[in-house]
């Protein structure tokens, strides 16, 4: 094994923080995301990035974001300013997000299946000042105030140009040619979008030791600090199938930098034959999926014929993980028995707070792992089984939603004043390890996307026929979980389920939108409390008549 004494920067040493949070923390380790550059510097002849018949190794990417760093600067971005990514994955996407990092912006991961009022919510909150878009989203994206919207298209052309008057690539590939811009480890680097419990989607701050933190956890445990990896080996070769705007996307991206492997991108929507497509053609070795998308691919027509033998390692995460669905993976996937993996974490906290693999997920199927070494995890107000709520504290959590003080951050219920994030997940630890047992806040997931019935609710009782609504979510063997709507209408009210889906759509994200409809003119069923009683809606469900 290479040993490379030029990364000093990645210890395994953990002690506490001095601050106002006394977070575990690694020393000495990387302080700035840019600089995770450097370390990707010897890797600069590999392939990085494929989609399709795309290629781009190491070095084509850091003089891309170059030149779209300077195409940035050109729009106005500025250090401090916000840079919105609206469209799907692709080599641009990541590269114009190293290009904003460069400048010194903080660049927002938007959702690119966000309807046109989500867009509007998110550009009023966050207000950027360049928005990457592609045309379908350019359209969605408010006219007016102090913003440019940078094609997709645009950028590939940078991507793609030449060095001029000589044919041939800038001969200068550093990723540092771009000076790193001055800050603290603590300042804000990027924005993901999730669910809260209530309202339109709410947007997590992750400061650069937020992201930094979460990798360094993930390659102590994994054993790959970037002086440890062995250069004489073949690089891995990831696909990443779900979105990069989710913090498990960013995760998967910023691991396949460090480690000099190749990305993999689908081409256009989640297909379960592509990516069988995908793993024979680029010979995949690490696969990331919701348990959806695994659930998806096992069950293609064309799985028994498939030569997958090139996976080593399959990894779940976003939603809970069957044992039964592990088995069958480990059936389809024969070189990835010792491979299959679990992880439990939440955009809020940065990524991955636990995490099982190998012999433990073996023995200890329902579990989420142990907790990561510089995380701080207890259960709060256990009961007489040791079922409580999951309560951690991590350096990679976030500094809170953009725009909201660290006041109404804890008004909302989610980080104490000692720091301690409550997760809203109830689970118990037994023996060290983490077992998720339930959910105390009121979020449905539905194939690894987070939603707020609340925010569902609103919307439907925009409607003139609506007079109350509960949303829920109901067991559903691809999702998950599917949305669910029972609507009390106003007396004489005449509406169909089709109108209330298309009345939604307008407004709502499109894996928002029920997919199941109870319209009724009784009362729905309340609590003393006066709140809607969803566990007995639950029980109580019509069955349908093909069920």
């Amino acid at each position: 094994m290479a040993e490379h004494n030029d990364h000093p920067v990645w210890g395994s040493t953990v002690g506490r923080r001095g601050g106002a949070i006394p977070f575990l923390c690694y020393s000495p380790r990387r302080r700035h995301v840019v600089e995770l550059l450097d370390d990707a510097a010897r890797w600069s002849e590999r392939t990085h990035l494929v989609q399709g018949d795309r290629r781009l190794t190491f070095a084509e990417v850091f003089a891309a974001a170059d030149r779209v760093a300077a195409r940035l600067e050109a729009a106005g971005l500025r250090r401090g300013d916000r840079l919105l990514l609206l469209a799907p994955n692709s080599p641009e996407w990541v590269i114009t997000m190293w290009a904003g990092l460069k400048v010194g912006a903080i660049v927002a991961l938007g959702n690119g299946w966000w309807s046109g009022p989500l867009v509007a919510h998110a550009v009023e909150v966050i207000t950027p000042r360049v928005v990457l878009a592609d045309d379908r989203r350019a359209a969605l994206v408010p006219t007016g105030g102090d913003r440019s919207v940078i094609s997709v298209d645009e950028v590939r052309k940078c991507v793609e140009a030449e060095a001029p008057g000589t044919g041939t690539s800038p001969p200068d590939m550093s990723p540092s040619r771009v000076p790193l811009p001055p800050g603290q480890e603590d300042d804000p680097a990027v924005i993901i979008f999730t669910a809260g419990t209530t309202g339109a989607p709410k947007p997590v701050v992750l400061a650069h030791r937020s992201v930094i933190a979460n990798l360094h956890n993930l390659l102590v445990m994994s054993r790959r600090l970037p002086h440890q990896v062995d250069e004489s080996r073949a690089p891995a070769v990831s696909l990443q199938s779900g979105p990069l705007f989710h913090i498990g996307g960013l995760q998967a991206l910023m691991l396949a930098l460090l480690g000099g492997n190749t990305l993999v991108f689908l081409e256009g929507r989640f297909d379960p034959g592509q990516v069988l497509d995908v793993i024979e053609r680029e010979r995949v070795t690490w696969w990331g999926a919701v348990p959806t998308m695994a659930s998806r691919v096992l069950e293609h027509p064309s799985l028994p014929g498939r030569d997958l033998s090139s996976v080593r390692s399959v990894s779940m995460g976003g939603a809970p993980v069957q044992p039964a669905l592990v088995e069958r993976l480990r059936a389809a996937f024969p070189n990835a028995k010792r491979g299959m993996s679990t992880i439990y974490g939440m955009t809020e906290t940065g990524g991955t707070v636990a995490a099982a693999s190998g012999v433990t997920m073996a023995e200890h199927p329902t579990t989420a792992g142990a907790p990561l070494p510089v995380v701080d995890l207890r259960i709060d107000s256990p009961d007489a089984e040791g079922d409580g709520e999951i309560v951690v504290r991590t350096p990679g959590q976030m500094l809170g939603y953009w725009g909201s003080s660290p006041a109404e951050t804890e008004d909302a219920d989610l980080i104490d004043a000692e720091g301690w994030v409550h997760t809203g997940d109830q689970g118990r630890i037994v023996d060290g390890l983490l077992y998720v047992t339930g959910r105390i806040k009121d979020l449905i997931i539905r194939g690894g996307e987070n939603i707020a019935p609340a925010h569902v609710e609103a919307v439907l009782l925009g409607h003139p026929a609506v007079r109350n609504v509960a949303v829920l979510g109901l067991p559903d063997a691809d999702l998950g979980e599917r949305v669910a709507a029972a609507v009390q209408l106003e007396p004489g009210a005449a509406v169909t389920e089709a109108e209330l889906a298309e009345f939604a759509a307008a407004q709502l994200a499109s894996y928002e939108i029920p997919a199941s409809w109870w319209l009724r003119t009784e009362e729905l069923p309340m609590h003393d409390s006066g709140k809607t009683d969803k566990r007995t809606l639950h029980t109580t469900w019509p069955v349908p008549a093909d069920h």
